[in-house]
């Protein structure tokens, strides 16, 4: 597949990596030189300089036969153009990424379809919404959602109060009643298990389970983690993530404290909400935490602009009493691990969760590559099913038997229905499959699901 990125920057260079993993053969359109070189001394991709909006630059990068253009770059009006020059030569997907709201939410008469969009990423609402499956089940290691929030990966670790302690996997499923809980993988003594049904949960154990938005209640009630909701949360920030951010938890949340540290942001933005006190001040003073009672809040999110102070603040929240903290970072991903060892809950890096969103919409390989369960040797893949594949028109118990405790299905897409799948589950030709597997058995898994 030929696929066109526009923007070299750290979304576009992760989209590049990922794609060309892959297979497809890529063009990166970039307009700094020293981007351009950088790219094409790393990676084995077409590299030209110029702007996306220049129809002669498109056209060397060969958008006459592209089958995908990504326009990444960080002005609105250039992956816009992009886009509508892409359309005039018949690419047919074309995706963009949008900030500015006027583009998000334009007037009745104007529509970025018409512009040649034929999808759009957010980056600030891609972060909000990483930042709200926290907020959805606080306590949990990992979170993530798929298919526009109707698959939830959930990862949590075990304790002894939990009423799954001491039952297998088949019992869990009695528990969850109708709703279908899968429980994916087991990391038990730095150990990742593919779990079959008769294995029996330990105190200790931390567990990655998939299930439908549907099944959430469930999912509480069965796992039983220890707040279920969250009713008072700190946030800090100058930032437009910190603005959405507030925006959209005001309604659901009892009382959010946003703390301001530009005067003329903060003022503009309480014009603008209803429901969120907001304060001029800094987080990294301990006497403002103090003031507020941070100990009282059961989240601190530090969403400035700045990844050091989002870092400090949250620090501090912690050791005053916050219960659980969530910090936005623009460093490299290798430095969330250190984060998170110094006593950070989570770690949200935007560009990184922008080219997850975008390699969601792109529909292609490895789908859950930012769910890390440790260094474990696991891959997650999202496949499709060829009419004639071995997978096709047999039980998962027997076309999935030789891959059992080194994969598993954790979800099947077929046209606009998810499905947890059992053993009785038949697969389809054109049903999406969710895999989470041992990254030796991918070449086999790809065997299964490729016409015979």
């Amino acid at each position: 597949m030929r696929i066109i990125i526009v923007g070299a920057g750290m979304v576009g260079k992760s989209l590049a990596e990922q794609l060309l993993a892959e297979g497809n053969d890529i063009s990166i359109i970039e307009n700094n030189s020293d981007l351009c070189r950088e790219i094409e001394d790393k990676l084995d991709v077409m590299v030209v300089e110029g702007s996306g909006s220049n129809p002669r630059v498109m056209e060397a990068a060969g958008v006459a036969t592209a089958n995908i253009l990504l326009a990444v770059t960080p002005e609105d009006e250039v992956n816009i153009l992009a886009c509508s020059i892409a359309a005039l030569h018949n690419v047919p997907k074309r995706i963009a990424r949008i900030r500015n709201r006027d583009y998000i939410h334009p007037p009745d008469w104007f529509t970025l379809e018409q512009q040649g969009v034929t999808q759009m990423i957010d980056p600030e609402m891609a972060v909000v919404d990483a930042i709200n499956q926290f907020i959805m089940t606080p306590g949990v290691i990992e979170a993530a959602s798929f298919e526009n929030g109707r698959i939830l990966l959930r990862e949590f670790k075990v304790t002894g109060e939990m009423p799954i302690v001491g039952k297998s996997l088949m019992e869990i499923r009695e528990m969850a009643q109708q709703h279908h809980i899968l429980v994916m993988t087991i990391v038990r003594n730095d150990r990742a298990i593919i779990p079959a049904g008769d294995i029996i949960i330990e105190d200790g154990d931390e567990i990655l389970a998939l299930f439908l938005m549907d099944a959430l209640d469930a999912f509480h009630k069965v796992v039983k983690l220890p707040l279920k909701r969250v009713k008072r949360l700190i946030l800090s920030g100058d930032s437009l993530i910190s603005f959405k951010l507030a925006r959209s938890l005001e309604k659901h949340i009892d009382s959010i404290t946003w703390i301001c540290p530009d005067l003329d942001y903060g003022t503009w933005a309480a014009n603008q909400l209803d429901s969120v006190e907001i304060m001029h001040g800094d987080c990294t003073e301990i006497e403002l935490l103090k003031e507020i009672h941070i100990e009282r809040a059961h989240f601190f999110i530090g969403a400035g602009k700045n990844t050091e102070h989002n870092i400090l603040a949250s620090l501090l929240a912690k050791s005053q009493g916050v219960r659980e903290t969530i910090a936005i970072s623009n460093q490299p991903a290798k430095s969330n691990r250190l984060f998170k060892s110094i006593g950070i809950d989570h770690v949200i890096n935007p560009r990184l969760t922008t080219a997850t969103s975008i390699m969601d919409l792109v529909h292609r390989g490895r789908l859950l590559t930012e769910v890390r369960i440790r260094d474990m040797d696991l891959e997650a893949i999202r496949i499709s099913a060829d009419a004639n594949s071995k997978i096709v028109g047999r039980p998962l118990a027997v076309s999935w038997k030789k891959l059992a405790k080194k994969a598993i299905v954790g979800a099947v897409i077929r046209e606009d229905t998810i499905m947890i799948p059992s053993g009785n589950t038949i697969i389809k030709a054109g049903d999406q499959v969710l895999v989470i597997a041992r990254a030796h058995t991918v070449k086999a898994i790809n065997n299964l699901f490729r016409e015979r």
